[in-house]
């Protein structure tokens, strides 16, 4: 399950760099969706929390002064980017 279809304004969204980027995962959806929007509400569910864990993970390198955090939002297969 991924949210493989960017909203149809944000297809050239890239991938988020900084928590204050936009993510797209609100508008993406999931092409294996039969309709009923299941696989899409799992998808996001997923994305969510993988945002979730980046924001906190960057926050926190940010407060430590460690340059070597995640330098952008990181591929775990939850949504695919323009520049993926």
């Amino acid at each position: 399950m991924s949210l493989d279809t960017l909203g149809p304004k944000q297809l050239t969204l890239t991938r988020p760099t900084d928590p204050h980027d936009p993510n797209g995962i609100a508008h993406a959806t999931d092409s294996a969706d039969t309709g009923n929007g299941a696989a899409t509400k799992a998808a996001r569910a997923a994305a969510k929390i993988a945002w979730a864990n980046y924001v906190q993970d960057w926050k926190e390198a940010y407060r430590v002064g460690d340059s070597s955090g995640p330098p952008e939002f990181p591929d775990n297969g939850e949504i695919d980017y323009a520049d993926d």
